[in-house]
């Protein structure tokens, strides 16, 4: 259920651990508990993960996926876009086959690949450049034919109406790599992304050995439909946090329901 999935998924994947002292700062805690719904409300990637410890970041994968995992999800655009390359990409593999899997030979440049890649997808503008930023401007059906494509690598570019611009590199025989390298000019101002639905209430905060917890309710809308979910927090102390807690777990009740 959108965010609600990597919600459970950090439930699911992060472990318990013990640290801190054994009574509780209700205070702290309650902030601590407030300032991690609000990033995940928010869609911040970088806000939910600053209030969770390394450890925790750590069994998400690291940073850059922790971030991943709560930003927003792709746009329609990034997905407009990334078709675009691959189906260059493809058109670019039905020509290789014609020359024993090579995409370039010394007789048959990039410019004869761009030519014959548009006859075998109408759809598709191919030009010729050097990097990324030669897809700046362009319509996200034009793709950019990196020169220093080889007999055996493939290297494309394309913006998207949003301005992100993707890389796909390939071997002749292999599978596609798409990467985000560079943000360009959009056609128009994203929105904002829409904050996600749901109200919650903080429960309690108890000091249970060398941790403290957090039971909250949460109420999450999607679709006209409410589900209720009770989530508990373990927060562990941290000097440096703004409000001395980080959250090292999550659990999710197994008896939430509608």
């Amino acid at each position: 259920m959108g965010r609600l999935v990597v919600l459970v998924g950090l439930a699911a994947a992060l472990a318990a651990a013990t640290a801190g002292t054994a009574r509780a700062d209700e205070d702290g805690a309650r902030q601590t508990a407030l300032a991690l719904v609000e990033a995940i409300r928010a869609q911040s990637g970088a806000g939910v993960c600053s209030l969770l410890t390394l450890t925790a970041v750590e069994r998400l994968g690291g940073q850059d996926e922790c971030v991943r995992a709560f930003d927003p999800p792709p746009s329609s655009a990034d997905y407009a876009v990334r078709g675009t390359l691959l189906g260059a990409w493809r058109a670019a593999v039905r020509s290789a086959r014609k020359r024993d899997h090579r995409f370039v030979t010394r007789s048959f440049g990039a410019r004869a690949l761009a030519r014959d890649m548009e006859r075998l997808d109408r759809e598709l503008t191919v030009r010729l450049g050097g990097n990324a930023r030669d897809a700046i401007g362009q319509l996200a059906t034009t793709v950019i034919l990196d020169r220093r494509s080889t007999a055996r690598r493939l290297v494309l570019y394309a913006e998207s109406d949003d301005g992100s611009i993707f890389r796909l590199s390939a071997a002749a025989r292999g599978i596609p790599q798409l990467d985000e390298v560079l943000m360009g000019e959009p056609e128009t101002d994203p929105p904002p992304p829409a904050a996600l639905e749901f109200t919650f209430s903080v429960d309690g905060v108890t000091a249970v050995g060398q941790m403290t917890q957090v039971r909250m309710t949460w109420w999450w809308r999607e679709d006209e439909e409410v589900a209720v979910y009770g989530v508990l927090l373990e927060l562990v102390p941290a000097a440096h946090s703004p409000h001395g807690y980080l959250v090292n777990d999550v659990f999710l009740s197994a008896f939430s329901g509608a």
